[in-house]
């Protein structure tokens, strides 16, 4: 089914920089443009959007989160027009989309736990630990994600478990993110985005 862009509620939009990420609203709508505008972005920020460049967008609908991506094609201060987008996308019936994660998750206090990562979200994450963490407690942590992106965080345990697998650490422990910046959880959200995109890809 088509997506209509009109249906997007909660917009944000993701520069090449994502630090510059911004929320923004949509002016006007035409079979090829789209006008836009940024409320809450910088003077600074608004140096990322240049004419040409790509960016990826994403909100939410009736039946959970979209994605898209497109050219800017002019900027006036703080309205931007980008071309109207080839494909919207329909990710997943849930919030946040979770995707395999095998990067490095360092957790304050517990640098001598042994951890390995399975799949991650701006929402929370999933590992597996040779250690069993205390449900509810809070722990500040650092992930690392590709291109150097490292989000610094709380993130509290809801469910631990015992690991079936026996190849695998022995307890499976899946937790949320707690004090997260909201840069920090666009990055995540891009992040996941792009994996989708790139799974969906080779498939």
């Amino acid at each position: 089914m088509e997506i209509k862009l009109e249906s997007i509620k909660n917009l944000k939009i993701v520069p090449e920089n994502y630090e510059s990420s911004s929320v923004f609203d949509i002016v006007e709508i035409s079979n090829d443009k789209v006008k836009i505008n940024l409320p809450l972005i910088s003077e600074i920020e608004l140096r990322d959007y240049s004419e040409g460049a790509s960016v990826e967008m994403f909100g939410l609908n009736k039946t959970g989160l979209v994605y898209f991506t497109s050219e800017i094609l002019s900027k006036n201060g703080k309205e931007i027009l980008i071309k109207y987008p080839d494909e919207i996308k329909q990710i997943q019936r849930r919030k946040y989309s979770r995707v395999p994660y095998d990067g490095k998750l360092v957790v304050k206090d517990k640098e001598q736990v042994k951890i390995k990562t399975e799949d991650i979200s701006a929402g929370g994450l999933k590992f597996t630990a040779d250690t069993p963490f205390m449900v509810g407690d809070d722990f500040d942590i650092k992930v690392e994600l590709s291109n150097n992106l490292v989000i610094n965080c709380t993130m509290q345990p809801i469910r631990v478990e015992e690991a079936e697998d026996e190849n695998s650490l022995p307890y499976v422990i899946s937790a949320k993110f707690k004090k997260i910046r909201s840069i920090d959880r666009i990055a995540l959200m891009q992040y996941s985005l792009r994996l989708i995109s790139e799974l969906e890809n080779k498939s």
